[in-house]
Formats: structure tokens, C-alpha cells, sequence
């Protein structure tokens, strides 16, 4: 496994001269969904990085609050979920993972790139960092970023993700934050992979870069800190639940347990009523991330 530090793609004329030599364009998603506070100065750090960067796209899971109207104020496409799933003729599995999905094909870029809209501390060393591997290693086939956490909130990872991966995917166990939204890959791993439509799709890509690329075509990225809003307890729950449901699939699939039963879709969650003297009420909710078709599979893709 290749290891970089974004102290390494600062330099944007060295980055420019090695994307000339090796040839190759690179595209950057932005997967979106009520983030008006923060979108903006995304969309703002992606532009910066222009002419590096040939092509940036929004994509907006139905978000509610204003998110739609910053985005309206900038020279980038914007693409909703809805809009995608009518043109491909594909019903729609909303979540973040069907963002990813649909922007390898709604793009052009030999290197797709994403990054998270909710990042607080945005910064240019996000996307440098993300997209350099690929321009200074010719097999590089999968880049991932890791960080320093100063909220503490990797509970998700350290909870489920780590202690799974490490058993059943030893392969992965050196890699820092399995969980992180930054990441990258080359066109030709892409078209071929197995994408899911929500949160498991960022454990789901890595297992599959490592076990079909092999540990040495995957690269980790540090990208100093990064700040983002703390989820709840209730809804790292449901997050949990959608990755363990993608996890167990993947563990099947590359022969490392075998189910006995079929994994369930449903997960039930109690609402608590701390005051007020009000009942526990219960509440059964769908969890299970959808596989979507391959992207090389779509009519039109080529």
C-alpha cells in the first residue's frame, strides 16, 4: 500500500506537469444533501483548484433546505437524483451511495474524485491530496483519505467497521479510516465495481479495490484534520445498520462466512420518551442498502 501526506500535492505546478505527463483528466463529485451551510465554500475550494481539476458536478439527494439555491450561484452542474434515475431508466435508491454511482457515469474524468459537502474546515489540500496518487503513480487504482479527528467522533469505525475488518478482511487492517468520505478511483475500476446506494458504499468500493487491485494499486492519503457536524446516537445506528448489511453481503460473496439465514432488511429502534412520562415506542425501519447495476452494464454507458 502506497502511504502520501498532502504535503506532497501543494505544489499545483508540479501537479499540472505531472497530469500532462501522465495524460489523464480528472473529474470531482460532490455528493450533496441539506449542507447550504457549508456547500458554498466547497464548491468555492473545488473551483480553486482548477485547471488541475477538468470537470466538478453537485449531486443532490433531495435535499429540503437551500442547499439547491447556493449551489445556483456558482459555474458548476448540478444534477438531482431524480433527474438521474428518469434519464438512465433506473428506479431510484436514494442515499449517498447512488450519488457516487450515478456520477461515474454522468462524468468524463479517467480519475473520479469525491468529497464530502459537509466539511466545516474545507480546504484546497482535500482534493490536491485525494487526486495525487493517480499523478504520480501509473497503477494507482484506488486513493483514500485519512485525518486527524479532534471531535473524536470515528464511532462508527471503532465500534463496527474496525473490529469486523479486521476479522473477517485482515487485509485491511492497515488502513486508517476505512469510513472516510475522500476518496478516488481510476475510470477502469469504477465501471466494474459493485456499488450500494447508501453509507456502505465507502467500505464497499475500498474492500473490493484491495481484494480485486491488489494492496499495492491502493493508496492512503493523511490530509491533516478535518472538521464535520456529529451525527446522533440514532442516527450512527442506522448508518451502523446499512454497513453491517453490506459487510456481511461482501464476507459471503469473498468466501469468508457462510449465512445461514437471510439477512435482514429491517432494523427496530425504540424511541425513548426522557420526559414527560411517555411511553417506549418502537420503530421498524428499512436499513438495507440496494446493489445497483455496474456501471459498464448501463445502455448508453460506452
Amino acid at each position: 500500500m502506497k502511504y502520501l501526506s498532502h504535503l506532497e500535492a501543494q505544489d499545483m505546478g508540479n501537479l499540472l506537469s505531472l497530469k500532462r505527463k501522465r495524460g489523464i483528466t480528472l473529474s470531482l463529485a460532490l455528493p450533496v444533501l441539506n449542507e447550504e451551510a457549508t456547500v458554498g465554500r466547497v464548491i468555492e475550494c473545488a473551483l480553486s483548484c482548477q485547471p488541475l481539476i477538468d470537470e466538478i458536478i453537485v449531486l443532490d439527494s433531495g435535499s429540503t433546505d437551500n442547499t439547491l439555491r447556493v449551489c445556483a450561484g456558482y459555474n458548476v452542474r448540478f444534477v438531482s437524483d431524480e433527474d438521474t434515475a428518469r434519464d438512465l431508466a433506473v428506479a431510484l435508491s436514494r442515499g449517498k451511495g447512488w450519488n457516487l454511482w450515478s456520477s461515474v457515469y454522468l462524468t468524463k474524468g479517467d480519475v473520479v474524485a469525491w468529497i464530502d459537502t459537509d466539511i466545516e474546515n474545507i480546504h484546497p489540500r482535500f482534493i490536491l491530496g485525494i487526486v495525487a496518487p493517480f499523478l504520480m503513480f501509473s497503477d494507482v487504482q484506488f486513493a483514500k483519505g485519512y485525518y486527524r479527528r479532534p471531535k473524536g467522533d470515528a464511532r462508527v469505525t471503532e465500534i463496527l467497521a474496525r473490529p469486523f475488518l479486521n476479522m473477517l478482511f485482515p487485509e485491511t487492517a492497515g488502513f486508517i479510516q476505512p469510513l472516510s468520505g475522500e476518496y478516488a478511483g481510476r475510470r477502469e475500476f469504477l465501471e466494474q465495481a459493485s456499488f450500494y446506494s447508501g453509507y456502505s458504499i465507502e467500505v464497499a468500493l475500498l474492500l473490493q479495490a484491495i481484494l480485486e487491485c491488489g494492496d499495492d494499486k491502493v493508496a492512503q492519503v493523511f490530509l491533516d484534520q478535518r472538521f464535520h457536524p456529529l451525527q446522533d446516537v440514532s442516527s450512527l445506528g442506522k448508518m451502523a445498520s446499512n454497513i453491517l448489511y453490506t459487510l456481511l453481503h461482501l464476507a459471503e460473496k469473498y468466501k469468508r462466512l457462510s449465512l445461514n439465514v437471510a439477512v435482514g432488511q429491517y432494523v427496530q429502534v425504540f424511541n425513548a420518551v426522557i420526559n414527560g412520562g411517555g411511553d417506549i415506542s418502537p420503530e421498524r425501519i428499512f436499513i438495507a442498502d440496494a446493489a445497483l447495476p455496474k456501471i459498464v452494464d448501463l445502455p448508453g454507458y460506452r
